[in-house]
């Protein structure tokens, strides 16, 4: 298994929670899905799901960052080495769009990994150094070799890949709570989702928050409830569970 399981932190990820998503996987399957890829958390975890894996998002920052660190590592690695932990150094990339899609990788990589809470807004001021980080980057570009990129609306790639023989995993914005502007919850259709997946061949897995409105969309299936830390840095103070939802349709 790769020393690193993961590239970047991101709002939503499931880090916490991809263990007990991965012993849900189901073993005998043609292709492994993952239609709201965002940080690629439960993708990262084994050194393979199948044959067929697809990695998706709709937000181009996330799939230029995967498509530069598969095709093009060590360029960015190479830019990476000149980007050190520094408010001022911060502050610059954050006015920075750059050119290439490497230029834009880096950036993007470097805002991440150095902002409070992975929100690409605020410098954190950190104790330890965020360090891996190229590292990381040689480590997943392995990872990624097999692995489709596509920049797809969710749905649309449901029904282009569902075969009947294919699994997918889908962590799509939750119905309450935050996300990053490209996938804000408030735009985000909770029942067209739910209406595709009540009409696909193949098995899925979809992870949630515990609200009336999810537990009504998907009654009828089998719902696991769970619960995580809420905090940042797996920091919960004393009342702080956050409560999901696992559902799937096997």
């Amino acid at each position: 298994m790769n020393k690193y399981k993961y590239l970047i932190s991101w709002i939503g990820g499931k880090r916490l929670l991809r263990k007990k998503i991965a012993e849900l996987i189901p073993k005998d399957i043609e292709g492994y899905i993952e239609p709201f890829g965002g940080g690629g958390w439960v993708l990262f975890y084994k050194e393979r799901w199948a044959e067929l894996e697809i990695y998706n998002d709709l937000d181009n920052r996330l799939v230029n960052l995967f498509n530069v660190v598969k095709y093009h590592p060590c360029e960015l690695a190479r830019q990476m080495c000149y980007m050190l932990s520094s408010r001022t150094q911060f502050e610059q990339q954050l006015n920075f769009d750059g050119i290439t899609d490497i230029q834009k990788a880096a950036q993007f990589l470097y805002v991440i990994n150095y902002s409070f809470g992975a929100k690409g807004t605020t410098y954190a001021v950190r104790v330890k150094s965020a360090g891996g980080i190229i590292e990381r980057v040689m480590e997943i570009s392995k990872r990624l070799d097999k692995v489709n990129i596509e920049n797809k609306n969710a749905l649309d790639l449901i029904q282009t890949y569902d075969n009947g023989q294919n699994f997918f995993y889908l962590d799509p914005p939750y119905s309450k709570g935050e996300g990053y502007e490209v996938c804000s919850t408030k735009d985000f259709e909770h029942e067209k989702l739910a209406e595709t997946l009540k009409n696909i061949k193949g098995k899925f897995l979809l992870s949630y928050d515990d609200s009336k409105l999810i537990r009504k969309l998907y009654k009828g299936f089998d719902i696991i409830e769970i619960s995580r830390h809420k905090g940042i840095n797996n920091y919960c103070p004393k009342g702080r569970e956050y409560k999901e939802l696992l559902i799937k349709n096997y």
